[in-house]
């Protein structure tokens, strides 16, 4: 499958909050890097990436999100996600840019880009 088609199905099981389909998509030794500093700037492989999104569901509670793309080139995608969210007891609108690397057929990396005031 190439990259354009795993960037569409990746987007649409977002829409549909699909967490185990999305994870269909992630590569064994999958790496996901944030850009603020800590434990989880930096976390490889799947079983960690599970661990964080259990975290995330565990502390932060969604109330709307929207996500716009897929933008394709080559062996990438990118993906902006504008939500809602509290978090720490506090609610805020935030967004973000997901760059998501493609190797051999399934997603090697994603790496979140936040404007600077959302550090």
């Amino acid at each position: 499958m190439d990259t354009t088609q795993i960037a569409i199905d990746f987007v649409k099981l977002l829409i549909e909050e699909d967490a185990q389909g999305c994870q269909a998509y992630w590569s064994d030794d999958i790496v996901s890097l944030e850009p603020q500093e800590g434990e989880m700037a930096r976390t490889e492989g799947r079983t960690a990436l599970l661990a964080k999104h259990a975290w995330w569901e565990n502390n932060a509670k969604m109330h709307s999100t929207s996500r716009d793309g897929p933008y394709v080139f080559g062996g990438q995608f990118a993906i902006r996600f504008t939500m809602a969210v509290t978090f720490g007891g506090e609610r805020t609108k935030s967004s973000e840019i997901g760059l998501y690397t493609v190797k051999e057929g399934k997603i090697a990396e994603e790496r979140f880009f936040a404007p600077r005031d959302d550090w």
